[in-house]
């Protein structure tokens, strides 16, 4: 059965924050009327708030509680269309977090979309232990630091509740070039496609669009009916709506950083 818009929209948003608290490595925010994680590092991705759902009257008291419980560590906070208030954007610049990006909801229901992949590129699955060997190249990939990078894979590592299936690309070499990975949404027919980066100095061979399609086939040999990506519009938005994804609602990412 193929979700509906509504069930797609609501997806985009929560699969941001519905990763569970691990031992040593994230747990909850704990404030109420938000969802979000509070980890040791200090880094947007890795502190992250979101489905906010409060009254205005609790909207200022909120953010400055949860500004307290990172104690002083970058963190990031995303508004979507389900946010209240309406106006919390403006609040959460009031309160010192600066809109760093936008981000486009989109989503997929024919998981056998007619994508053309470079054969040259080489997808290979692979397992945890594989991956946290290579948080420098997922790193660099992303833009973000080593450690960052082995907070996330050390997010999606087995044994939790949330399924998840890690995937390097290869171009020339035995080293791989690029990361990503696919998340089934707990009690839906969705998945999520998500983390997709390649090294710089390996883009614009096709990349991207072989590890999607690789992806969506996974997805679809599993039985689901539905892919949903957050993609960054300057980058992997315009590659998606090519390859037939549709933008279902946009997201709005505020950071904040004890140092400009």
């Amino acid at each position: 059965m193929r979700p509906t818009e509504a069930e797609l929209v609501a997806a985009i948003e929560a699969t941001l924050h519905f990763y569970p608290p691990v031992p040593g490595l994230a747990e909850d925010l704990g404030v109420p009327g938000v969802r979000g994680r509070v980890t040791a590092l200090s880094h947007p991705l890795a502190n992250l708030v979101g489905m906010a759902r409060l009254a205005e009257g609790d909207a200022d008291a909120t953010i400055a509680r949860a500004k307290e419980r990172f104690g002083g560590r970058a963190f990031g906070w995303i508004t979507g269309p389900s946010t209240t208030p309406r106006d919390l954007p403006r609040r959460l610049e009031a309160a010192g977090l600066r809109h760093e990006d936008r981000i486009a909801g989109m989503a997929v229901t024919d998981l056998a979309l007619p994508i053309v992949p470079n054969e040259s590129v080489r997808v290979r699955e692979v397992a945890p232990a594989d991956a946290a060997r290579e948080t420098a190249m997922m790193g660099r990939a992303y833009g973000m630091p080593e450690d960052v990078a082995a907070f996330f894979a050390g997010l999606l590592a087995p044994g939790g509740p949330i399924r998840a299936r890690g995937y390097f690309a290869y171009l020339d070499g035995e080293r791989p070039v690029a990361w990503s990975y696919l998340v089934d949404v707990p009690d839906s027919p969705i998945v999520l496609l998500g983390g997709a980066a390649t090294l710089p100095e390996a883009r614009g061979h096709g990349i991207y669009t072989t590890l999607v399609k690789r992806r969506l086939d996974d997805a679809r040999a599993d039985g689901r009916t539905a892919a949903i990506i957050q993609a960054d519009r300057n980058t992997s938005a315009p590659i998606c709506a090519k390859l037939g994804f549709r933008e279902l609602c946009s997201l709005e990412f505020f950071a904040w950083s004890p140092t400009r």
